[in-house]
């Protein structure tokens, strides 16, 4: 059997930072950013591959706030699961205890 040691406080946080981060990364534009340097220099063989850069860079960073995304959405279920179980756990303790 495996033990594990939940820090709720350290869940929260890091359920912060990967919420932060997809934040962060949504807010991301670097596809603008090419097309207008692809558009200071047209006719320019680079403009394509410049544009095609841009979408592949937004797929990878939608891809990765989505990941982030995911990520706190399970740390935040399975600190909930933690939490639940341990306030069942005290409950029961209580009355194992004579305690109410």
């Amino acid at each position: 059997m495996s033990e594990i040691h939940v820090v709720p406080k350290d869940m929260k946080a890091a359920i912060a930072v990967a919420t932060e981060a997809e934040s962060n990364v949504r807010k991301s534009d670097s596809a603008g950013h090419l097309s207008k340097a692809g558009a200071a220099i047209p006719g320019a063989e680079a403009v394509g591959y410049m544009s095609d850069l841009g979408n592949r860079w937004t797929d990878e960073t939608r891809a990765a706030a989505d990941s982030s995304q995911r990520l706190a959405t399970q740390m935040q279920k399975a600190l909930d699961e933690v939490e639940a179980a341990d306030a069942t756990a005290g409950a029961n303790a209580g009355g194992v205890m004579g305690g109410n």
